[in-house]
């Protein structure tokens, strides 16, 4: 006799031996004792959790010689024949390789026969999205009205690709993935029954391994069985499941804190040499940063590693920042995505523990704002008197990185070169406190000589010109303004109250226009931008404004024969 794999041998065969979906055996029980069967099911949810498991023992339920019952007693002919897949009147079909119109209506013709020697026809079809939609909508009117004792169950692993039609006609139970205790659990009671003598980490492994998959983790145990005999150990299980060493993570963590890249150099090198898969590292990489998220947030030791490592996160879970190990999940997740598609597998990994090793510490904004005004404050008192502050402190929010970088210890931050992050997006903000150049800039400033606001009206045309010739757009802006008063090292200029945009733009790019204005006049102004009423600044404007083009082709419309002639015959009008 062959050999039985443990997830066929062990496979429930009562509805309370399903494990992890008692909100769908529980409806099925309450609806077979009520005797309110729907005509169709679907099943949904990931691999391996029990939906066509359950689908058969829904048909031994209603067919079995003692039914329907809500716990069939797999000793009549009936129960017997749907265990061993040889049932006449329960039909498994793969959606995959039965997909077509044809095959739908040969099944569409077999329902004409009655159920023999059962009750209820029972048409299982396992990954029903696979069909094609002639197929599907083939089916549609058999479903909404199929024939006296007939009854359909779909299992699928993507509902979403199931029309909204079919949809509507079932009655749909979502699976959930099993959790890691309760397979844990079931694989220790297998173990003994088998007689597998296995340690605690191998299990946990093995269910981690499995992924919410009942089946899969019984397939990795029945390997490692092979693998290892009836003595397991988490050497075995790790060897063989090519899984990653814990203590290989925390070494990244420890060059991250470090700052050490020659170091990240060697890990990627290690990694190559021992073979293991880089896309398996990166995964289990992103899980471990995730457990140190999950330590700082919580405060608890409730993770899904051993004892030993879960305490070792959380005395190490103060390093990080929250918007740090969240900005070094995705240079991971970014570096996995790459590495999928790239044929240089290696370069992309060494790159992102490169990023990860020089990565600055994040800065809570709140901080940077005191630390902004507290640098303005210093600037305010070595300002001279009339400016409006030395521009001593300057913001830099360029997506460059940052070209030096501290390790993830505690630290205190100083205004030079901080970085904060929002959102999983990186922005470096770097702090320039160069009081003592601007003290001495403040100096020359006073030094000046006093220009009077005729000299400053005189030349601000060229201003203007030369202001367009660098940025030709803060130029045309710029011909809205019009030096009104020199008090000091301040000229100001006046702008029409509507024009706030054009005050917020030359304000922004108020540097280069100063430094266009002491190439000029041979003296360093700051420029303070104010608003006045139209007629007011029209009074004091000294050059004439911008020309109202549109006035002056109808004052010409007017005045002009030949110029209302051509309107009038070709029915012209003015385009700005």
């Amino acid at each position: 006799m062959s050999y039985l794999v443990l997830a066929r041998k062990y496979r429930p065969m009562f509805f309370e031996d399903v494990v992890g979906q008692e909100h769908v055996t529980k409806t099925l029980q309450n609806a077979i004792e009520q005797n309110r069967l729907a005509n169709a099911y679907l099943f949904t949810g990931p691999r391996g959790v029990g939906k066509t498991t359950i689908a058969r023992i829904l048909s031994k339920a209603i067919n079995c010689d003692h039914g329907p019952t809500t716990r069939p007693c797999n000793e009549c002919s009936s129960c017997i024949e749907v265990n061993e897949s040889r049932s006449l009147d329960v039909l498994e079909i793969d959606g995959a390789s039965n997909r077509g119109i044809d095959e739908v209506r040969n099944l569409r013709e077999s329902l004409r026969y009655s159920p023999n020697p059962g009750k209820y026809r029972v048409h299982i079809i396992d990954e029903v999205h696979m069909l094609t939609n002639e197929a599907f909508n083939a089916l549609l009117k058999t479903l909404e009205e199929p024939p006296p004792r007939v009854l359909f169950i779909f299992a699928t692993t993507e509902p979403h690709k199931v029309p909204a039609t079919i949809l509507s006609r079932c009655q749909r139970f979502d699976f959930k993935r099993i959790t890691t205790k309760r397979i844990i659990a079931l694989l220790t009671e297998l173990c003994e029954k088998e007689g597998i003598s296995i340690d605690d980490e191998s299990l946990r492994l093995i269910a981690t391994k499995g992924d919410g998959s009942m089946r899969d983790a019984e397939s990795i145990l029945d390997q490692i069985i092979a693998f290892s005999g009836t003595s397991i150990t988490a050497e075995d299980t790790t060897n063989l499941l090519g899984i990653i060493g814990q203590e290989l993570f925390f070494k990244v963590t420890d060059l991250i804190q470090s700052n050490d890249v020659q170091g990240g150099i060697e890990l990627v090198q290690h990694i190559f040499s021992e073979g293991y898969d880089f896309n398996e590292f990166l995964i289990g990489l992103s899980e471990h940063l995730r457990n140190f998220m999950v330590a700082k947030s919580t405060e608890k030791t409730e993770l899904n590693v051993a004892e030993e490592h879960a305490q070792r996160y959380m005395a190490e879970a103060h390093i990080f920042e929250i918007e740090d190990l969240l900005r070094l999940i995705k240079i991971s997740s970014d570096a996995e995505n790459l590495i999928r598609k790239s044929a240089n597998a290696r370069l992309h990994l060494e790159m992102a523990l490169i990023r990860m090793i020089k990565l600055t510490k994040s800065v809570q904004l709140s901080e940077l704002l005191s630390e902004v005004r507290e640098a303005k404050k210093k600037s305010d008192v070595i300002a001279p008197p009339g400016s409006h502050g030395a521009r001593s402190v300057r913001i830099d929010t360029s997506n460059a990185i940052s070209e030096t970088s501290r390790p993830f210890a505690p630290v205190t931050h100083t205004p030079p070169q901080q970085e904060f992050s929002s959102s999983g997006k990186q922005e470096n903000v770097r702090f320039e406190a160069k009081q003592h150049e601007e003290s001495s800039k403040s100096h020359d400033i006073d030094s000046a000589p006093f220009l009077p606001l005729e000299e400053i009206e005189k030349k601000w045309p060229t201003v203007i010109e030369r202001v367009k010739r660098k940025k030709i757009a803060l130029g045309s802006l710029l011909t809205e303004g019009w030096p009104t008063r020199v008090e000091g090292v301040q000229v100001e200029l006046a702008f029409d109250d509507r024009n706030g945009f054009h005050i917020a733009s030359v304000e922004r790019q108020a540097s280069v226009i100063e430094e266009i204005i002491e190439e000029v006049v041979g003296t360093r102004l700051k420029i303070n931008c104010i608003k006045v009423e139209k007629e007011k600044l029209a009074h004091v404007r000294k050059s004439p404004a911008r020309i109202d083009k549109k006035a002056e082709f109808e004052k010409l419309e007017r005045e002009d024969e030949i110029v209302k002639l051509i309107v009038d015959k070709f029915d012209a009008e003015f385009i700005k």
